[in-house]
């Protein structure tokens, strides 16, 4: 008993006497360098492609600052796809032609902006068919039930309540929308993330998806990008990193080809 008790006398007085010669320390954080991020995604619909490009922020919630006066190309076997800032959004950059992604091509994308470039590469991915929807009631409202593809993939859904003035007034909106995943992994981030708000709407609402087809590459990012927002705050976090990119150069972000399945259904059921 006695050599116990001294044993914790020493201990205590080791805590002690370290204690008191801690220094108190004040840690500069340096914020990260400002980066030019590119968000494009090419599908095979015909039509005007868009990319968005805009310099990185410190915070989740800021407003991004656009890139202007850059310099944009996409380039596939002999073909060149220029575009162009569009008129009064800045930031936002339109193909000068229509054109539509196919599968069996390799799509390069070359960015300059000043002094900074990049480039990135993307192959399309086959698409399986789109899941049946399933609609149920809460609250005298109703949501939309999302079932995951047997295969990755990225669905938007859209939601538009317009023919409900007295929705709109009490949403604060007339329309919203939400984007749902399937990736083949299985992360317990992504089982105990935080709660999300579940979009409620009345009958007449018209909702409209769009199921993207991933590559493993894209769904890797997709991962990465994931748990770095929505799945952050939950029980599990992991310690923060820089997503990853395709993009070679001095450029991050990602570019990607998609297949893309669309599908709209006009809402008036009544239970």
């Amino acid at each position: 008993m006695k050599k116990t008790f001294l044993y914790r006398i020493i201990t205590l007085a080791a805590i002690l006497v370290f204690a008191a010669c801690e220094e108190q320390t004040s840690w500069i954080v340096q914020a990260p360098d400002r980066f030019i991020v590119a968000d494009c995604i090419i599908t095979n619909e015909l039509k005007y492609h868009e990319l968005k490009l805009y310099y990185s922020g410190d915070s989740l919630n800021y407003k991004p600052e656009s890139v202007t006066g850059a310099t944009i190309g996409i380039s596939y076997g002999t073909n060149q796809i220029e575009f162009t800032e569009k008129p009064g959004e800045p930031g936002i950059y339109i193909s000068n032609e229509v054109f539509m992604a196919t599968a069996g091509n390799i799509y390069s994308l070359h960015i300059s902006a000043g002094n900074i470039s990049g480039t990135a590469y993307a192959t399309m991915t086959a698409i399986n068919p789109m899941e049946p929807a399933e609609i149920i009631e809460t609250d005298s409202l109703y949501r939309f039930v999302y079932f995951e593809s047997s295969q990755p993939s990225m669905t938007d859904v859209f939601y538009d309540w317009s023919s409900s003035p007295g929705y709109c007034s009490i949403y604060g909106a007339c329309s919203a929308s939400e984007t749902f995943y399937t990736l083949n992994n299985i992360d317990i981030n992504k089982i105990f993330a935080p709660d999300k708000q579940e979009i409620l709407f009345p009958r007449g609402t018209q909702i409209i998806r769009r199921k993207y087809s991933l590559s493993d590459e894209h769904q890797k990012f997709l991962r990465s990008l994931l748990m770095e927002t929505e799945w952050r705050g939950g029980v599990f976090d992991v310690e923060q990193g820089n997503v990853p990119t395709n993009f070679s150069g001095e450029i991050r972000g990602w570019f990607a080809a998609c297949m893309v399945l669309t599908d709209t259904v006009n809402f008036n059921y009544s239970f």
